[in-house]
This record gives C-alpha cells, structure tokens and sequence, in this order.
C-alpha cells in the first residue's frame, strides 16, 4: 500500500503538474570520459540539488570517491551541500553500510543515500531488517507492475435490471464459490472507529437499507456464525455518482487531491491489516437483507 509523491518521468511531471524526483543515468556517467568529469559536470549544472549515482564502474573503489571529490572542489566551496548519491546494483545492504560510514568520516553526515534496482516490499523489508543505511528507495517497475499479481482482473456481470421501475435482482453462480455474484443493486459502507478513526470493516448491502446509528451486526459471508456487532461508529458511502444519463456531474478531483485522499484513507487503516507477513484480514462483508437475497436465489 503505497501513495506515490513524485515520477521519474518528466511528461508526466509536465503534464499533470506531479513533482518531477530521479537522478542521472548510467548513460551520462558514460557519455564522459571519466566518471569523475561526468560528477563535475552534473554538480556544476544541478548545484543545490546535486545527487550522483555512484555504481556505473565501482561503487567503492571509484564511485563514492570522485563523488566526495567534487562535493569537496564544486559544491562546498561554492556554499553548497550535496543532496545525496544513489546505487542502483550490487549488495544495496553491504553498500550502504559502507557508503555511510565514508561520507561520514568525509565529513557529509549530511548526505543521503537513496537506492533502486527492481525493488518491491518485500526487498524493501529485507533491507530494512538488514540494517541497511537507506533514505530513500526508487521503486519503478514492480510499482507499475505487481509480481504477486500482473494481470487485473476485471469481468462484467449482470447483477440486475429495471423492469417498470422495479429493481430485479440477478445472479450468476459457479461450482468456483468465489465466481458467484452478489445480486442486486447495492451500495458500499466503510464504517470508522469514532475513538480511533480507524476503519472497522466494509459492508456492502442493497441500494435501499438504511444504516443504523449505532449497535449494526457484521458477519462473515463465507462463515456467517463468526459476527461483530459494532458500536461508536461513523459510517460513510464509499460510491459517489459519475454520470447520469450520460452526463457527467461529478467534480473530478486532481492528482494532488487524490493523493492527499489516499494517504488520509491509509492511515485510517491499522497497522496489522498493512503489515507486510501475515496481515490481519480486513472485513468486507454483506448485509443481512443481501445475504438473505442472495442465498434466497441460489435455492431458486
């Protein structure tokens, strides 16, 4: 669970007005003659955002040295100080430790270090637990696509229709229990903990129910006698109308809007539900008068 805060890619940045965050390419470190010329170049050009990648040749032997070199000759007797270096292969949790206590001891405590290279959660966790010395961490291509799940699946299924102003329930059902349909035209609660602001679960019920102010039973539809009856809570749609006879009337928010929204609902969630191993099942249920309805059509 991730709220992006900036890309790579400066059409986008252009474009849809998103903070522009990257360093250099390899391709620039070799454009040069010597990495230590392609250093000085990038900090003369970018002196008060002056961030170098570090591992084109050898992070250690080469790398981290031109790098404190022209901090030491460009940026600091100009007032500057460098922003950070980056690695982008190798062994991200030996090197940082390495690189750390380099720029330390050269005198830039300063310094961050951020770091990319496939990354995902899980390596990301990893180094972490390592002990790794990291600021930041770019992630890319495992952001745009999941390993876990590259493909998202998306299936149109009728669930009702309009028949002389009436709603007429409809169902599809399957030997594959998760293939069957909830029935009905329905609408989606998320209920908050008023004391905590945390959510407490999602429950989805049928267009016309009304929700209760307090004292409202969830249960568990695959296992309906494991039920909660919740209290002291705030209960809000979680579906706004787009379009309405083809028109739209919904006020579309901005990146930034959306952005700010996401981290809002995130830190709604606990942190047991977000945790990387063996996370805690956050409840999406249905209501009684739709699981009535549903279990109703499959005797039918």
């Amino acid at each position: 669970m991730v709220v992006v805060s900036g890309t790579s890619c400066t059409l986008t940045a252009k474009e849809f007005n998103v903070p522009a965050l990257g360093t250099m390419a390899h391709s620039f470190v070799q454009s040069f003659d010597s990495e230590y010329e392609a250093f000085k170049a990038y900090a003369e050009s970018y002196p008060d955002d002056c961030t170098l990648l570090i591992d084109t040749y050898d992070t250690i032997n080469s790398g981290i040295v031109n790098a404190i070199k022209v901090f030491n000759e460009v940026l600091v007797p100009n007032g500057f100080r460098p922003k950070g270096v980056r690695l982008d292969s190798g062994d991200l949790a030996y090197l940082s430790k390495q690189v750390r206590k380099i720029l330390d001891d050269a005198g830039f405590p300063d310094c961050k270090i951020c770091v990319s290279n496939s990354l995902d959660e899980f390596l990301i966790s990893s180094l972490l637990e390592q002990g790794a010395q990291i600021d930041s961490f770019g992630v890319g291509e495992n952001l745009i696509t999941a390993k876990s799940d590259p493909v998202f699946g998306g299936v149109y299924k009728l669930v009702a229709l309009e028949e002389d102003g009436q709603i007429v329930p409809k169902i599809k059902i399957s030997e594959n229990v998760v293939k069957i349909t909830n029935p009905g035209f329905k609408k989606v609660y998320r209920f908050y903990d008023k004391t905590t602001n945390k959510a407490l679960a999602d429950v989805i019920t049928l267009y016309d129910e009304k929700i209760p102010e307090d004292n409202y039973k969830i249960f568990d539809p695959q296992n309906p006698w494991k039920e909660k009856v919740l209290n002291n809570y705030l209960v809000l749609p979680l579906q706004k109308q787009i379009f309405k006879n083809g028109e739209l009337i919904y006020n579309l928010p901005t990146l930034s809007q959306i952005c700010e929204k996401s981290k809002k609902e995130l830190d709604t969630l606990w942190p047991e539900v977000k945790r990387l191993k063996n996370p805690h099942k956050y409840y999406v249920d249905l209501s009684k008068p739709l699981w009535d309805l549903k279990n109703e059509l499959l005797k039918k």
